[in-house]
């Protein structure tokens, strides 16, 4: 059954049911993706999905239902799933749908992308696995050589009037290489993400995996003490995707966040904007609106240093009286709205990569942090990870580095940053930060 008017005839028939207020979420994709082992194609996928939340207030309560079927006589089962879950709610828990509001042009969609044939999408990824294997001679093998295209359709309808879709899609490329050494052995990658397959260079990202992991052979540990490091963007947002709750207003409401009554405070250096842009051009998690409605916004969280905004979805804004800032979302169809990034970055500074290693001079340039998950305390800020990277001696790469922790606090390291650079990274979860100079970090090595 066509999607509108699934849900122009579920939100009907659910009002004349006796419910006061209802809303159809939709949620629709289409997705390619083709792995490549030796050459040759080891998986080959090309699927779609499409299902749809319901939820609307009966007997003062909220009650949702979902479904994956779209067919007319799921309408039934939606209304009395929706009724049986309301009842068992308290009502203080009662949510509020949202009438809507002027949107932005959004020009997500890129035709284009589809037009490619799948031969040649699939001769792409030979290209790139190709120049990887010979993109340096201690190159031993191929560790993951993927090319995958994605599509996303999500439409919000409510009886308050409501209407708005949008959809979006994007092509990626990934490959891991493994250089070896004797018996040495260290993994290298690639990422490219685009909206036109004319900006993809197969060869420079196959090149990149390679010489990323080749330069890392010959690493040892270092000297445990204090350092002045540069974080490079991908280190520097591997932090940020862990720490980025703390700026969550529902976070903050709960205790589990230390920016509690800071707003118009300095809480990082003067030389540091982290932003939230939900409508950045181009952005991997660019939006219109998030999954209540609410228009997507461009938005500064820290200003030269200052504390402007928290983020919010619209439970936790109406507790602090605030507009929301368009950042609730739901993770997948059955999940509830909780508080979640759009593109999330650090702005990019004045200063190259080669400055800021001339103005450190001697320190620890990090590349990679491992242990995300079991090595931070998303509440206390505090962090102890294993990392990689490079010792800097008058501003000059010297060795490569390995078997080292670094440890610090996310709340002190904001603040003791030197200078930004403006190589800015971006992952495919729209998270991103340029190259950092940090003023010190515990290293324990050996």
């Amino acid at each position: 059954m066509d999607r509108q008017a699934l849900q122009k005839q579920l939100i009907k028939k659910a009002l004349e049911e006796g419910f006061t207020d209802c809303e159809v979420f939709y949620l629709g994709g289409e997705s390619f993706e083709v792995l490549l082992v030796e050459g040759e194609v080891s998986n080959y996928e090309n699927s779609s999905e499409a299902g749809i939340s319901f939820r609307g207030t009966y007997q003062g309560r909220t009650g949702y239902a979902f479904s994956e079927h779209l067919a007319e006589e799921m309408i039934s089962y939606l209304i009395f799933a929706a009724k049986e879950n309301a009842l068992l709610m308290p009502e203080e828990e009662r949510e509020e749908l949202f009438a809507g509001e002027t949107y932005p042009d959004f020009h997500g969609y890129h035709p284009e992308l589809e037009r490619v044939c799948v031969e040649k999408r699939i001769q792409l990824a030979k290209r790139m696995e190709a120049a990887a294997l010979s993109g340096a001679e201690s190159i031993a093998s191929l560790d993951y050589c993927v090319l995958g295209l994605v599509k996303r359709e999500v439409a919000i309808a409510n009886s308050l009037g409501l209407d708005i879709s949008y959809t979006k899609n994007f092509a990626s490329g990934y490959v891991s290489v493994i250089a070896k050494k004797g018996d040495e052995t260290k993994k290298g990658s690639a990422f490219w993400r685009g909206w036109d397959w004319e900006d993809f260079d197969p060869e420079e990202t196959g090149r990149k995996a390679a010489r990323q992991g080749a330069k890392l052979l010959g690493a040892g540990t270092m000297d445990s003490g204090n350092y002045a490091a540069i974080l490079d963007g991908k280190a520097m947002t591997s932090l940020l995707s862990s720490f980025c709750g703390v700026f969550f207003a529902e976070n903050v409401q709960k205790g589990f966040s230390l920016m509690k009554d800071k707003l118009g405070t300095a809480i990082a250096a003067p030389c540091l904007t982290l932003r939230d842009d939900a409508l950045l051009e181009g952005g991997y998690a660019s939006v219109p609106f998030d999954s209540e409605g609410v228009v997507g916004k461009n938005k500064g969280i820290i200003v030269n240093g200052i504390l402007k905004t928290l983020l919010y979805n619209r439970k936790a804004a109406k507790k602090d009286n605030v507009a929301s800032t368009g950042n609730g979302f739901k993770a997948g169809l059955t999940a509830p709205v909780k508080t979640a990034c759009t593109n999330f970055y650090v702005e990019r500074g004045k200063c190259s990569f080669e400055e800021l290693m001339n103005h450190m001079d001697n320190g620890l340039y990090i590349t990679d942090f491992m242990g995300m998950h079991s090595g931070t305390n998303p509440i206390s800020g505090d962090f102890s990870l294993s990392a990689e990277g490079f010792l800097i001696e008058s501003g000059k790469v010297i060795r490569p580095v390995e078997q080292i922790t670094v440890a610090g606090n996310f709340y002190t390291l904001l603040q003791d940053i030197l200078e930004v650079g403006d190589d800015l990274y971006f992952a495919a979860s729209g998270k991103g930060s340029p190259s950092i100079w940090i003023k010190n970090v515990a290293v324990a090595g050996k």
